[in-house]
């Protein structure tokens, strides 16, 4: 009789620990749920847009092939950008505009892609590309000092020689000879980039005569 007494008691414990409780816990039970099939459904949102993106890039670089005059390819690089926004694919696209631009001497175009690349670009390493390709453009319009500036901001020791090599170039346009010899001299021995005939024939231009000194 005393172990059904005590059966009962749990019951109706339980009974009364449910009615105090179960609701919060089909709550947390529901919650849980939602979590897991919303993550899952986040995910295929977020493959789904990747995969659309990689799509909308392929054609954009289809349509740089196959357009001679770049009017289908700028045309689909101007709805990506709108449509992927953030996107590295989006990116990509942009520096391929901006490469489009500057291959055809419209070098203010070229800028503005490359902007727009360091502004919404994803990734670090694709700013960084668009930060020494828009130093290039910026010292070509004669910017020495906006593409000075650009190259600051590139901090990444892996392209410390390519940074150190373009701000020669930038220093040597601005007449500068001194500070471009010392630039190449830095991107060559910062160990940080390829072995460079294009950087050696540049030290080679700015090599002082044998016997003379900067002093002379």
């Amino acid at each position: 009789m005393a172990d059904y007494e005590t059966e009962e008691q749990q019951v109706e414990a339980l009974k009364k620990w449910w009615a105090d409780n179960g609701r919060a816990v089909l709550f947390g039970i529901g919650l849980g749920l939602a979590l897991i099939f919303g993550w899952r459904a986040w995910q295929g949102h977020n493959l789904s847009v990747a995969q659309e993106a990689s799509t909308a890039y392929t054609s954009v670089m289809q349509a740089l092939e196959d357009d001679d005059n770049g009017e289908a390819f700028l045309s689909r690089v101007e709805a990506m950008k709108k449509d992927h926004e953030g996107s590295s694919y989006a990116a990509m696209a942009s520096l391929a505009e901006a490469r489009f631009h500057a291959e055809n001497n419209d070098l203010p175009e070229a800028e503005s892609a490359l902007r727009w690349t360091v502004d919404q670009g994803a990734f670090a390493e694709i700013k960084s590309i668009a930060r020494l390709r828009l130093a290039r453009v910026l010292n070509a319009q004669g910017k020495h000092d906006d593409a000075l500036a650009v190259l600051e901001k590139v901090t990444s020791q892996s392209y410390a020689g390519l940074v150190n090599e373009i701000q020669g170039d930038i220093h040597l346009d601005s007449g500068d000879a001194a500070q471009a010899l010392a630039a190449y001299k830095r991107a060559q021995e910062s160990g940080a980039v390829a072995p460079n005939n294009n950087l050696q024939m540049k030290l080679d231009d700015l090599a002082l005569p044998e016997g003379e000194s900067d002093e002379s």
